[in-house]
């Protein structure tokens, strides 16, 4: 029989990044997760049309085409620098492997998920609150085999709840991110964030005004860990900082 032709139609991806409008040259502690993010585009059409491989590794000074003109305005995360880039399969949090960062070559994540707001609501105390009532399975820091904890892990039983560490606005909802399963971002005063990953139910919406204590989600084992935990990170700026010397139970 004659052969059968058949046509693909290119991805959105693909279409997106027929043309570039303008230039970012990278710059120290870039990645090109943290560059799509901050421009709203997603990973998926950065890559394309600048031909990166995985693991998505760029090196500072390169010119990284965009497919329309964005200003850099609306990072939440900051991300390793390329000289300490790792590719996220050989990450796991927890009692597996400690979390290393909150975010390593992750897969596509559509801008829509992450939204830059006003101005979040004034903090209600002078330390941040303990997200889950458990036991600390792993400390902020370095790690064997060349790792490195950004945050800390606490075990709990499934389906605990997590509790907002302070007021905020929820930034990111969702589970784009390889590793960290069910994973919320919320905003607070002061250019604080928190991160609360591995959940089982996510019950806060992006967009939404959280007040210090409310439960936003519930404990779970979503994501490369083995029994049910909360990985919970502390940034301030572009700094992830030791949460335990900020946290109190009040």
């Amino acid at each position: 029989p004659a052969p059968v032709w058949v046509h693909t139609a290119p991805s959105d991806a693909t279409l997106e990044a027929r043309s570039y409008k303008s230039v970012y040259v990278v710059k120290k502690g870039d990645t090109a997760y943290r560059i799509a993010l901050c421009h709203g585009v997603k990973l998926r059409t950065l890559v394309v049309l600048n031909e990166i491989s995985s693991p998505y590794l760029i090196k500072i000074g390169q010119r990284i085409r965009l497919p329309r003109p964005t200003m850099m305005s609306s990072c939440l995360v900051n991300t390793p620098s390329s000289s300490e880039q790792l590719d996220a399969d050989s990450f796991d949090s927890g009692t597996k492997n400690d979390s290393v960062s909150l975010v390593v070559s992750p897969p596509a994540l559509p801008a829509n998920k992450v939204v830059a707001l006003s101005k979040p609501p004034l903090r209600a105390g002078t330390k941040f609150l303990w997200p889950v009532r458990g036991k600390l399975v792993s400390k902020f820091g370095p790690k064997p085999g060349n790792r490195r904890n950004d945050g800390i892990n606490i075990s709990a039983p499934f389906g605990s709840p997590v509790r907002a560490a302070e007021n905020g606005i929820v930034a990111y909802v969702g589970n784009e991110l390889r590793g960290y399963g069910n994973m919320l971002l919320v905003r607070h005063d002061g250019g604080w964030v928190t991160a609360y990953a591995h959940n089982s139910e996510l019950l806060v919406e992006r967009g939404a005004v959280v007040a210090r204590g409310e439960v936003i989600a519930r404990v779970g084992q979503s994501g490369n860990v083995d029994k049910p935990q909360t990985h919970f990170e502390l940034r301030r700026g572009d700094e992830a900082v030791d949460p335990y010397a900020y946290l109190s139970w009040q």
